[in-house]
């Protein structure tokens, strides 16, 4: 079968979406032809990650265009977007509309389904938790022998720069550890907020795959304080790194992917008490993670299946 991917595989730090597809590609390859381009007239099956024009791929606009020419191919609509993450007002009514032409959609989580039917989705759909590359993101050996000294090290990581990530929760962290050196470090890999420049903060540049794993396993407890998130990945590749994460109870779908992973807080008052929690429960917490459940393998799979029935 001739699939088409609307967007091309960016090489280096990228955001989730550009995750998955690097993980989505490599599973077809065995068993379909993969495409980037709307030039074959030949194509059975376009998975749409974004309806968006970019020079990474091929807007909606586009697609109708190529569905009304060729009938019979289906539309499998991943989303993993809406205004509520970066507070904007054009993607929802998008991607309500490109959901139109599409047969079947796939949401990043439950929150972000229920956010679209709230709005007046009303298609047929699935929920499949995005995952990370294992081989890059894993545990060190016998977590369970790892203890939690001063300073307690802190880290978390986005591709984003966008204020939304939570950067009121990490200029508070910046302050926590001037007031605290010996009591908390805290590192920031990626791309800082232009707003607010940290003083008492480590800022890594952006990093990906094993380089960004590697990182991620010298620290002891992962923070996302992102607020209406669909997902996202930071937290998943955080978790999976052997890290229990502290999260934001106004993160949207990422409360779905860290309940089991962590302790959740509301307010930047409440986080050093939270910190101290996970460092008396840090056994228990890092024997709930769901290894499995943060793979992109498991993640791969539904997807396989959804777009195997289809065509």
């Amino acid at each position: 079968m001739k699939i088409l991917i609307n967007r091309k595989i960016v090489q280096g730090p990228w955001g989730g979406g550009n995750n998955f597809v690097k993980s989505f590609h490599d599973s077809l390859l065995s068993s379909h032809q993969i495409v980037y381009d709307l030039s074959h007239n030949d194509i059975d099956l376009i998975v749409m990650i974004d309806p968006r024009y970019d020079d990474c791929g091929i807007s909606i606009n586009e697609i109708f265009a190529y569905k009304q020419k060729n009938p019979k191919v289906k539309i499998l609509h991943r989303i993993n977007e809406c205004d509520a993450r970066k507070n904007t007002n054009d993607i929802d009514k998008l991607l309500l509309a490109s959901n139109k032409i599409a047969d079947e959609t796939v949401f990043i989580s439950e929150w972000l389904r229920d956010y679209f039917i709230e709005r007046g989705f009303n298609k047929k759909n699935h929920v499949i938790y995005n995952g990370c590359n294992t081989s890059h993101f894993y545990p060190l050996k016998n977590p369970e022998n790892k203890t939690i000294d001063n300073p307690i090290k802190i880290v978390t990581h986005h591709w984003s720069d966008n204020w939304m990530k939570g950067f009121d929760v990490y200029r508070y962290l910046d302050q926590l550890c001037e007031k605290n050196p010996e009591k908390y470090q805290f590192t920031y890999i990626g791309r800082y907020a232009k707003e607010y420049i940290p003083k008492h903060t480590i800022v890594i540049p952006p990093k990906s795959g094993k380089e960004l794993g590697d990182e991620l396993r010298k620290h002891d407890i992962y923070i996302t304080a992102s607020r209406w998130e669909p997902c996202g990945m930071h937290h998943i590749e955080g978790a999976a790194s052997g890290l229990p994460v502290i999260y934001h109870t106004e993160g949207g779908g990422i409360v779905e992917g860290c309940k089991n992973h962590g302790l959740s807080f509301r307010n930047v008052e409440e986080i050093p008490e939270r910190l101290e929690d996970v460092k008396r429960s840090y056994k228990k917490l890092i024997s709930k993670i769901d290894y499995q459940f943060l793979s992109s393998d498991r993640c791969v799979s539904r997807y396989l299946d959804i777009v195997n029935s289809m065509i």
